[in-house]
């Protein structure tokens, strides 16, 4: 993780934290974070899925989960009866909030939006692996080089 991502993180809000470290673990666009349910993760078998209908590109995606996104997951389970990622007994459907921006003021980064968590997913992705991303009607694709 770079020093960048480990200030934001250190800076948010529990319930911001958790949904960050998830989005940096999976690459998941911010509604798909907030609007996922228990019902679609599969913590024994390690993945998640977005429907068709709740993903950009019109199709299902199926998210494989690591480790961070296991332990983001397993923290949450038991929160609440139908989402993973709930505040105060409530849906958290906006991230950009005042305690976001506070965060990044606190962690000294500028000009950073929540999607830009996905952006940094996606380089460390590239980074790591033998894997190419390449988009694809607005949805990452994975080219194995």
């Amino acid at each position: 993780m770079t020093d960048e991502a480990q200030r934001l993180l250190n800076e948010l809000p529990k319930h911001l934290w958790l949904m960050a470290q998830f989005s940096l673990a999976t690459g998941l666009r911010q509604s798909n974070v907030s609007y996922l349910r228990s019902d679609q993760v599969d913590l024994e078998r390690g993945f998640a899925w977005i429907h068709p209908d709740q993903s950009k590109s019109g199709k299902a995606i199926n998210v494989p989960l690591n480790n961070d996104a296991l332990s983001v997951l397993q923290e949450v389970q038991g929160d609440d009866v139908h989402y993973c990622f709930v505040y105060q007994g409530k849906l958290v459907e906006r991230t950009s909030t005042k305690a976001w921006h506070a965060a990044l003021k606190r962690a000294g980064i500028e000009n950073f939006r929540w999607h830009d968590l996905r952006h940094t997913w996606a380089s460390w992705h590239v980074q790591s692996t033998r894997h190419k991303l390449t988009r694809v009607a607005g949805a990452w694709r994975l080219v194995i080089v």
